[in-house]
C-alpha cells in the first residue's frame, strides 16, 4: 500500500475556504430560487442544499482523504451559519442558537454519504481501482 500524498497548506486553505463559501452559498442559492429564506422549507431548496453541500464533499473525499471531506463540511456549516446571521433579518439573529442545532440537519447526508465513499474507497472500490491502475 502506498503512503500518502502530503497535503499542501494551500490545498487545505482552498478546502476550508472552499467549505465556507459553499456553506454560505447552500443557503443562499435556495433562498433566490425558491424564494424561501431556509433551504428546509422547499423541496428544490434542500435538493439544491444537498447537492452543494454533498458533491465538493464526496470529490473531496475521493481524490484526498475523509478528514480532508469532513473538514470542509465542518467549514461549510459555519459558513451556512454566518451567511443566515449575517444576511438574515433581526428575528433570525435572535434565533442563531437554535438555527445551529437545526442547521445539522442539513449536513447528515452528505457526512453519510462521505462516510460511505471513504469506506467503499478503502475495501471494495480501492482494489479494484488498484488492480487496474497499477
Amino acid at each position: 500500500m502506498r503512503a500518502a500524498k502530503p497535503l499542501r497548506v494551500l490545498t487545505l486553505v482552498w478546502v476550508i475556504l472552499g467549505g465556507a463559501l459553499l456553506g454560505a452559498l447552500s443557503w443562499l442559492l435556495p433562498w433566490f430560487i425558491s424564494g424561501h429564506f431556509e433551504p428546509y422549507d422547499s423541496g428544490l431548496g434542500m435538493l439544491l442544499n444537498q447537492l452543494l453541500l454533498a458533491l465538493p464533499a464526496l470529490a473531496i473525499v475521493w481524490f484526498f482523504c475523509l478528514r480532508i471531506g469532513l473538514l470542509f463540511l465542518m467549514c461549510a456549516y459555519l459558513g451556512l451559519n454566518l451567511a443566515t446571521y449575517v444576511l438574515g433579518d433581526s428575528e433570525a439573529r435572535a434565533w442563531i442558537g437554535l438555527g445551529a442545532v437545526v442547521s445539522l440537519i442539513l449536513f447528515i447526508v452528505p457526512v453519510v454519504l462521505a462516510l460511505i465513499l471513504a469506506w467503499l474507497r478503502s475495501n471494495w472500490l480501492g482494489r479494484i481501482v488498484r488492480k487496474r491502475f497499477d
